[in-house]
């Protein structure tokens, strides 16, 4: 941590091992991690696009969907990172959607449902249906006692609502979802704004 050169460098040595016979099941997971938490310190976001895209080709090459839609989330958010325009950004976003619905990769189509409604909300279109479905995924963790579900969905909320600088709705869900800390342990967004 604070060394994003040293951690470039361990980017560049697994890179090398890649290269060797046999390491290419192991591609997606080192593209994701290396674009991730290592070459956005030391280059332009616009950078790691490109090698995001390879890591979703391979991974869905080689058969690991998850990696692979990891990539392509990952790649998802630098894309809306790099300012691309709202209309071109909801297109690869929707299309996003639609193959992590025939992956069946729900968990990871969650953050694409909030860079969604975040665009939506932007433009003014239908911000309402992507609010729609987190509600209806907020009726689903009721239902089924699932706090850690609710606890994502409502930070997700939050998210665009901080994001679109509605104050006093973000106050007011936070006062009612409570302490996301509890189920969201390990995520930043639980404690960025409770």
């Amino acid at each position: 941590f604070g060394k994003p050169h040293e951690g470039l460098e361990m980017a560049k040595a697994a890179e090398l091992i890649l290269e060797k016979p046999g390491m290419r099941s192991s591609m997606t997971h080192t593209i994701f991690v290396t674009q991730t938490c290592c070459y956005h310190w030391t280059s332009p976001l616009q950078d790691t696009i490109e090698p995001l895209l390879k890591g979703y080709q391979v991974g869905l090459e080689i058969g690991d969907n998850v990696k692979a839609c990891y990539c392509l989330v990952g790649r998802m958010y630098y894309l809306f990172f790099t300012g691309r325009t709202l209309d071109s950004i909801q297109k690869e976003l929707e299309a996003a959607t639609h193959v992590l619905t025939q992956l069946k990769q729900d968990g990871t189509q969650v953050f694409i449902i909030l860079l969604l409604t975040t665009v939506k909300k932007r433009r003014g279109l239908d911000a309402e249906a992507c609010d729609d479905i987190m509600d209806s995924m907020l009726a689903t963790a009721s239902s089924t006692g699932d706090f850690t579900l609710s606890a994502l969905v409502n930070s997700m909320k939050l998210e665009v609502l901080v994001f679109c600088q509605e104050w006093r709705q973000a106050l007011e869900l936070v006062q009612k979802a409570g302490n996301m800390r509890l189920f969201l342990s390990s995520q930043f967004g639980s404690v960025r704004y409770t």
